[in-house]
């Protein structure tokens, strides 16, 4: 699937006033044949691992007062979901998330698993996870990149994010 089309799926899917995000994604995933429901799937794990940064990891812990590996994923899908402007966006300066929360959770449970319930409603098959491994290399992700630091550090996110620590660090945040 090329990117163009991977992106207008998910922009197709996602509004802020429409219905439930993984609803209208499912519904966007219901047109294509299997094949490309599969693809659609390799593309949206291609995306998440490109945002696999700390500095991605250190915006995700301050909005969420903490993030743990299996949540930062969730909030991966999520920024996946919010489109290719927004997502390429945060990926050059993370800060400029501020300008898409919208007091919603930024959690995308659920996004990741579109296309399998899609794919197995189609098919009625369970080999989703084979189709797909022959449309992906079949490897662990890489680790984080960036410069690792300390994510409760209130000074270091203020000077990484500003903005964002503008809205989420408080007054009584420890500055140690």
């Amino acid at each position: 699937m090329e990117w163009k089309h991977f992106w207008k799926i998910l922009e197709s899917a996602y509004r802020a006033d429409g219905p439930d995000h993984f609803e209208a994604l499912k519904a966007e995933l219901d047109a294509l044949p299997w094949f490309a429901v599969v693809a659609f799937q390799a593309r949206f794990d291609e995306a998440i691992a490109a945002a696999n940064r700390l500095d991605l990891w250190g915006a995700a812990y301050l909005i969420q007062g903490g993030c743990s590996d299996e949540a930062f994923r969730d909030f991966r899908a999520w920024l996946v979901g919010r489109g290719r402007h927004p997502y390429e966006a945060a990926l050059k300066n993370p800060d400029t998330l501020a300008d898409i929360l919208d007091g919603d959770p930024v959690d995308g449970f659920g996004l990741d698993a579109a296309a399998i319930r899609v794919y197995e409603a189609k098919t009625g098959m369970s080999d989703f996870y084979e189709q797909l491994d022959k449309a992906e290399k079949d490897a662990p992700p890489p680790p984080p990149e960036g410069d690792d630091w300390d994510f409760e550090d209130a000074a270091e996110q203020r000077r990484r994010f500003p903005r964002l620590a503008a809205l989420y660090l408080t007054e009584m945040t420890n500055d140690e």
